[in-house]
């Protein structure tokens, strides 16, 4: 077990350049903005095609077909989900740029706050029940999942390592942090256009 030399409690063994690299293009990639990946695009535009039809084969409240067709209101607590996951969103966006700067100037107090928070990102997967019961959702809901998971396990590890000043283990478990975060870089611009309609589907839950 490696200890950490007296008047250097605050820094790390020199985690490796590429880790630094790969996690600022990650921090800056989260942090652009809600740009829609085709899948994105294809599922919102199947729950936006999605209108409650009536017994003609019109919109639902509509005289005829030409009507302009309002969106299905999403099922269950959908909503609710999807605003859970849309507060959580800045808070592991702060967490990924913390993470950033503790492996830039190798601070472990800061690291560890990093990995503290990440860790217990896995409250929020209970919400994957709330959405996953909506079929244009339910890819997202097994990708978001997955990332989450993956996150909150390595950033776990990546606290142990930190309070058993395991110098290899942090390491390997930031390098594993790292990783599950591309999880989450990818299904994040998803994320941002569900968040983007969630505020119609309140307004259609109010009515």
């Amino acid at each position: 077990m490696t200890r950490t030399p007296v008047g250097r409690a605050r820094r790390g063994p020199g985690i490796l350049t590429a880790t630094i690299a790969y996690a600022a293009v990650l921090a800056m990639a989260i942090g652009c903005g809600p740009t829609t990946p085709p899948s994105a695009a294809a599922s919102q535009s199947a729950a936006a095609s999605q209108v409650a039809a009536g017994p003609d084969g019109s919109p639902a409240g509509s005289a005829d077909a030409s009507a302009t067709p309002r969106p299905t209101a999403w099922p269950g607590n959908a909503v609710l989900g999807i605003d859970a996951l849309g507060v959580a969103d800045g808070q592991i966006l702060a967490a990924i740029n913390d993470f950033n700067k503790a492996i830039a100037t190798e601070d472990l107090v800061l690291m560890r706050k990093a990995a503290n928070g990440l860790a217990g990102l896995d409250v929020l997967l209970p919400n994957m029940a709330k959405i996953d019961i909506f079929e244009p959702m339910r890819s997202f809901a097994d990708r978001y999942g997955a990332a989450i998971t993956a996150i909150s396990s390595a950033a776990k590890d990546l606290r142990t390592a930190i309070d058993a000043h395991d110098g290899a283990g942090i390491t390997s478990s930031s390098q594993a942090l790292v990783s599950s975060l591309s999880l989450y870089a990818a299904v994040q611009p998803e994320l941002a256009a569900w968040v983007e309609q969630s505020t119609e589907q309140r307004r259609l839950l109010l009515k």
